[in-house]
C-alpha cells in the first residue's frame, strides 16, 4: 500500500469534500494500484 498525495484547487476541493464531485480526472503522472490511498490536499496557487 502506498500513500499518494496530490494538490487540488480550493474550488474543486470543496466540491469533492461535499460529495458533489465524485471523481477527479488527471494526467497519469503517478502509478496507483488497488489498495493505495489518495490524499487530495487543498492548494491555492
Amino acid at each position: 500500500m502506498v500513500v499518494i498525495q496530490k494538490k487540488i484547487q480550493p474550488k474543486y476541493f470543496e466540491l469533492v469534500k461535499s460529495g458533489k464531485k465524485k471523481f477527479e480526472l488527471r494526467l497519469v503522472d503517478f502509478k496507483a494500484k488497488e489498495g493505495d490511498i489518495l490524499i487530495l490536499r487543498e492548494w491555492d496557487p
